[in-house]
């Protein structure tokens, strides 16, 4: 996150120990789900099917960690200037050297596997060839197919960015019209023929640019978020016996996600909580391990439960998943993101970056600024000075 945010509880200098606890639920939440899914002759209980909705945390968190650094600017400096090109440079090194070479991994070993007729873990796609593995590596999701099943949120995540300007600068100077586009999603996405997994999962990120503002400015909203919470965990299970999205989700579930972000932001002791040294921990490393997880999971289980049944099995899957990912993490994430790496990056990058924006007609930066309060019709201006004109004669 953002070295610019300055509240909250924080593991080291720029990030929020919560937030990287909040990230180690949902990614432990995923794995559970995972261990459930791809465990052979085990049935899925609704307990286990639950664990899907990490997803749906991470959705929001995302919205939330990219809006807080410029929610945070625009309240102390009352404006704004968002670099759309060093953020279009960041995002690339955050997300795509990591994917790419987890992907490369999991085709290069599964097509020796296939080779040698040796069957893939449940978390890979059975078969494939290299114009699949291509399709992955630029984010072509036609289908739901993928090399490692986990890999269908990288291509809307990466979709999000070319969104998330435009949204920001929305809620920023028009929050109503943002209300409204929050709420037109959820209706073409539920009740049109617009259904899709992009129209599904965007409600999240946008709950998350909310969840953002509110603990930004404090705002007295965030004490009504823990029963709105609760209301909403109802209101998902019941959505679910009429839900026809291809995914386990749905914007009750995305309300859940953002009340616990807004609660995990207000209460300290929840803070906390999410902030021991062995979450936080987790939730730094928790995108190489969900880039990594579901392969090894799937393999983990569907070796040990024939021989140990799945209780004995699943802290084996878990530990395994996590050492996967943490190992990536260590070796490939880590060092991409320190700073100084990050900042040769966007360096060397912005100038064709910029090229390409210029050529595509898109600005290269952007001024965001809070639109100022409306005037009032003339007549009610009118109105309101001949009021108070009154007062003074009267007095």
């Amino acid at each position: 996150m953002d070295r610019n945010i300055a509240f909250g509880r924080s593991t080291d200098a720029g990030r929020l120990g919560y937030i990287d606890g909040l990230r180690a639920i949902a990614v432990l939440l995923v794995i559970l789900f995972h261990s459930r899914v791809h465990a052979p002759g085990v049935t899925l209980n609704h307990f286990f099917l639950e664990g899907t909705h990490g997803v749906d945390l991470f959705f929001v968190l995302s919205g939330f960690c990219l809006a807080a650094p410029t929610l945070q600017k625009l309240r102390r400096d009352g404006g704004a200037h968002f670099d759309l090109v060093a953020f279009a440079a960041k995002r690339f090194l955050r997300i795509f050297p990591p994917y790419a070479l987890a992907l490369l991994t999991f085709a290069i070993v599964g097509t020796y596997a296939m080779r040698l007729g040796v069957a893939l873990p449940a978390g890979m796609l059975p078969h494939f060839d290299w114009s699949d593995v291509a399709s992955d590596l630029i984010f072509f999701d036609r289908t739901d197919q993928h090399i490692n099943q986990s890999f269908w949120t990288l291509a809307i995540e990466f979709r999000w960015y070319f969104v998330f300007p435009l949204v920001l600068a929305l809620w920023i100077a028009r929050a109503r019209a943002f209300v409204a586009l929050l709420v037109g999603v959820i209706a073409a996405s539920e009740l049109t023929r617009a259904s899709s997994t992009d129209l599904g999962v965007l409600p999240a990120f946008l709950l998350g640019i909310v969840a953002a503002h509110i603990r930004v400015h404090d705002h007295p909203f965030a004490r009504f978020a823990p029963s709105l919470g609760f209301v909403a965990v109802f209101a998902a299970l019941g959505l679910e016996n009429i839900y026809h999205f291809p995914i386990q989700t749905n914007p009750g579930w995305h309300v859940v996600a953002f009340a616990l972000v807004v609660t995990a932001g207000r209460e300290a002791w929840l803070q906390r909580l999410l902030s021991w040294r062995w979450l936080t921990g987790v939730g730094v490393a928790s995108y190489s391990i969900y880039l990594v997880h579901e392969p090894i999971v799937s393999a983990t289980m569907g070796a040990f439960v024939p021989r140990f049944g799945f209780a004995t099995s699943l802290p084996f899957a878990i530990a395994f998943g996590l050492a996967g990912g943490v190992t990536m993490w260590a070796i490939i994430e880590r060092p991409l993101t320190e700073r100084g790496v990050v900042a040769a990056f966007v360096v060397a990058a912005t100038g064709p970056i910029r090229r390409l924006f210029a050529f595509a007609g898109i600005p290269a930066a952007m001024r965001l600024a809070v639109a100022p309060a409306a005037p009032l019709p003339a007549s009610a201006a009118q109105v309101i000075a001949l009021a108070g004109r009154d007062r003074a004669a009267e007095s």
